[in-house]
C-alpha cells in the first residue's frame, strides 16, 4: 500500500513536469539588459552595461548599449512578455527559421499573454513592436553569435521591419498576416539552438522583478548548480533597475520577487551579504530549488509520444571556439526504470554531449556507470564536476572538427566513458597534483565558463 501510494506520488509528479510548455528564449537577451523595469523611469535615457571578461589570456572589455528612440524611449516590461510570447510562437517552427517569420494575430498575442483583447490592446502590440524595432544596440564584444563563433562589434536592432498585416511585403506581395525580419545574428542564434528552454505558463505567473530573475538566474544556475552570487548593484543594472541607497530599500525592492520564486519552489533560498567596506552595495547569494531542477527532467521529457526523441537546448557557456552545448535527449525508458536512477543535472549534461555524436553509442546501463564511476566517485567532491564536463565537451567538439576536416586529432572512435575518465583523471591531477585534491565549489573567485557568467565571469560577482 505504502508502496502504491509512493508510486502515485512520482507518477502525479511526473504529469505536473511533463506538461510544462517550453519558450526556447535566445540567451542574449535573456542575461544582458534590454527592457527596462523602472515603474517610472526616464524612458529616453541610455543602458549601458560595462563588462571586464577574461577571454583566453586576456582581460577585454566589453561594452553592451541600447539607444531608445525619442518617440518611443526604452522598451519596456510589457515589450519583455511580448517578445517572449513572440519566441515560443517561434519555438515550434521547423529550423531554420527564416525572415519574413509570421506572427500570432493581435487576438493570438491577447490569448496567449493572458489579457483582455482590446483595440487598445492592438495599438500597443503595435507601438511596443516598433518601439523594439527603431530601439539601436551597440555591441563591442558582447553579443555572442553562435553560428559565427564570433563576439560582434556591431550596431543593430533586434527588429529590422515588421509588416503589418494589409502592408507590402520586399517580394511586392500584400501581407495577409502580420510578419517581422529580425536582425540575422538573432535568427542565427534561434537556428544554432544558442537557447535557454523557459517555463511559458511560470514565466506569465511571475511578477516582473521576479519574471526578470527568472530569467538571468535560469540561465546562470547551469554553469553552477550549488549557488550564484551577485552584487546588487550589478542585478539593477542588468534588470535594469534603479540602485537604492539602503540595505532597507533594496530589500524592499528585491525581497517580494524572491520570496515568489522560493515559495514556488525555483528558488531553496537566498541571503544578502555584507561587502567588507562598502556601505551602499550588498552580494546576493541563491541557491536553485526544486522547480530548478524539475525543468531541465521536463524539458528531457517534453517530447516523449511524438514522432521526435525528446530534446533540449540546455545553454552551456560559449568557449573561445564558440562551442556551446547543443540538443539532448532521454527516452522515455530512462523514466521508468525501477531502480529509479536520478535524472541530475550532470546526466543530463553527459548525456546531452555523447548523443551529439554518431560514433558514439550511449545505452540505459550507461546511467549506472555514471552514477558509480562518476558522480559518486569519491574524487568527484575535489572538482566541478559540472564545469569538468561542459570543459571536456568542448574539447570533443574541438577534436571532432579537426576529425571532419581531416586534421590530426584525438577524438575517440567510440570510447566516450573512457575519454571522459581520462579528462577527469587530468583534472584530479591539475587540481591537487594528483594527492590533495581542492574543492573547487569552495573557490569562490573561480573562473565560470567563459563567455557565459555575465555579468563577471565567476561564480562570486568581485566587480
Amino acid at each position: 500500500m505504502v508502496n502504491n501510494r509512493k508510486n502515485d506520488n512520482i507518477d502525479k509528479k511526473r504529469s505536473a513536469v511533463s506538461s510544462i510548455s517550453f519558450t526556447k528564449a535566445e540567451v542574449n537577451f535573456l542575461v544582458l539588459p534590454y527592457f527596462c523595469l523602472d515603474k517610472e523611469p526616464d524612458l529616453t535615457r541610455n543602458i549601458e552595461f560595462i563588462d571586464m571578461q577574461q577571454r583566453g589570456n586576456e582581460m577585454v572589455e566589453t561594452v553592451w548599449t541600447v539607444l531608445p528612440h525619442p518617440d518611443f524611449g526604452l522598451p519596456r516590461d510589457f515589450e519583455r512578455r511580448l517578445q517572449r510570447v513572440i519566441e515560443y510562437s517561434m519555438s515550434s517552427m521547423s529550423r531554420p527559421i527564416s525572415n519574413p517569420v509570421p506572427l500570432p494575430g493581435f487576438r493570438e498575442l491577447a490569448r496567449m499573454m493572458g489579457v483582455t483583447y482590446t483595440g487598445r490592446f492592438t495599438e500597443k502590440i503595435k507601438h511596443g513592436l516598433t518601439a523594439m524595432m527603431i530601439t539601436t544596440i551597440i555591441s563591442k564584444r558582447s553579443y555572442y553569435n553562435k553560428s559565427k563563433k564570433a563576439w560582434t562589434e556591431e550596431k543593430f536592432h533586434l527588429y529590422d521591419k515588421i509588416i503589418f498585416k494589409g502592408k507590402r511585403l520586399s517580394d511586392g506581395r500584400i501581407a495577409e498576416i502580420n510578419y517581422a525580419y529580425f536582425t540575422s545574428g538573432y535568427l542565427d542564434n534561434l537556428n544554432a539552438m544558442y537557447v535557454r528552454p523557459i517555463d511559458f505558463e511560470y514565466l506569465k505567473s511571475l511578477k516582473p522583478i521576479a519574471s526578470r530573475l527568472y530569467e538571468i538566474l535560469g540561465v546562470k544556475l547551469y554553469g553552477h548548480t550549488d549557488f550564484i552570487q551577485y552584487k546588487y548593484s550589478t542585478l539593477c543594472r542588468l534588470l535594469p533597475l534603479k540602485q537604492q541607497k539602503t540595505l532597507g530599500l533594496a530589500r524592499q525592492q528585491f525581497d517580494g520577487a524572491h520570496e515568489g520564486l522560493k515559495q514556488t519552489g525555483f528558488l531553496k533560498g537566498y541571503e544578502w551579504i555584507q561587502i567588507k567596506g562598502i556601505k551602499n552595495d550588498w552580494y546576493i547569494r541563491y541557491v536553485p530549488g526544486e522547480r530548478f531542477f524539475d525543468e531541465i527532467k521536463a524539458a528531457q521529457d517534453a517530447k516523449l509520444g511524438s514522432a521526435e526523441p525528446p530534446q533540449i537546448s540546455i545553454p552551456k557557456t560559449a568557449t573561445e571556439s564558440g562551442n556551446t552545448f547543443g540538443e539532448c535527449s532521454l527516452n522515455e525508458d530512462h523514466f521508468n526504470s525501477e531502480d529509479s536512477i536520478d535524472i541530475t543535472p550532470f546526466w543530463a549534461l553527459f548525456a546531452g554531449i555523447v548523443r551529439q555524436y554518431p560514433e558514439f553509442d550511449l545505452q540505459d546501463h550507461d546511467r549506472a556507470w555514471f552514477r558509480d564511476r562518476i558522480q559518486e566517485s569519491s574524487n568527484c567532491p575535489s572538482i566541478d564536476l559540472m564545469y569538468e564536463i561542459q570543459n571536456w565537451g568542448d574539447w570533443l567538439d574541438l577534436e571532432h572538427r579537426k576529425k571532419t576536416r581531416n586534421q590530426q586529432n584525438r577524438f575517440p572512435r567510440s570510447n566516450f566513458k573512457g575519454s571522459l575518465l581520462n579528462w577527469l583523471q587530468h583534472s584530479l591531477r591539475a587540481a591537487g597534483k594528483g594527492e590533495i585534491h581542492v574543492n573547487a565549489s569552495a573557490i569562490q573567485n573561480k573562473p565560470g565558463r567563459k563567455g557565459w557568467d555575465l555579468p563577471s565571469d565567476y561564480r562570486v560577482d568581485v566587480m
